[in-house]
């Protein structure tokens, strides 16, 4: 490559650098705890909406991903990896371990509408809120959704599509609507 062409190159990088180290400022203003070496887009929203954030030593977290405790906390541990266009909400509590991979498109909520109650409104009914633990080394495929009261248990995989109702063992390989155990590692 030219020397001309590397030149308009090392300034789109710069200028990239200093939008996510401003986008890290900005955040840790509003009370969002981030390590220093994580790498946060600035097409990311993070929103502690009355809860807290913590994002651990570098971890990624890609354009058009949305962090909302709710009132609750997210808790993301190291050298994580969050994909683009992902939710993450904390209402019942979300932790995330270490090493964790997060593909594209996944929503992950640690609370559920309670309904039981035919003659009340659903919204008047409240919400359970149990929470959602990921251990270390999990890797959740593309559009996977991880509903309240589940725990992924250390070094599973989450296959794409999959529905996760229920808590997953250790090295375990899950797939399906809603997700079921495949196989084990």
């Amino acid at each position: 490559m030219s020397r001309t062409l590397a030149f308009p190159f090392a300034i789109v990088r710069a200028a990239r650098g200093l939008r996510r180290r401003a986008k890290i400022v900005e955040t840790r203003l509003r009370g969002v705890s981030i390590d220093t070496s994580a790498m946060i887009d600035p097409g990311a929203r993070l929103e502690p909406s009355g809860g807290s954030i913590s994002i651990g030593a570098r971890t990624l977290i890609d354009r058009g991903v949305i962090v909302r405790p709710l009132g609750g906390f997210v808790k993301i541990g190291e050298d994580c990896s969050v994909n683009a266009y992902c939710v993450l909400y904390g209402g019942g509590g979300l932790t995330i371990g270490n090493g964790v991979r997060i593909a594209a498109h996944c929503v992950i909520v640690p609370s559920n509408h309670k309904f039981a109650d035919v003659d009340r409104p659903i919204r008047e009914q409240g919400l359970s809120m149990k929470g959602i633990t990921i251990e270390d080394d999990v890797w959740i495929g593309a559009g996977v959704k991880v509903l309240d009261g589940v725990t992924l248990g250390r070094g599973c995989v989450i296959g794409a599509g999959a529905v996760v109702t229920k808590s997953v063992p250790a090295r375990t390989v899950v797939g399906g609507v809603p997700g079921r155990p495949i196989k084990t590692r």
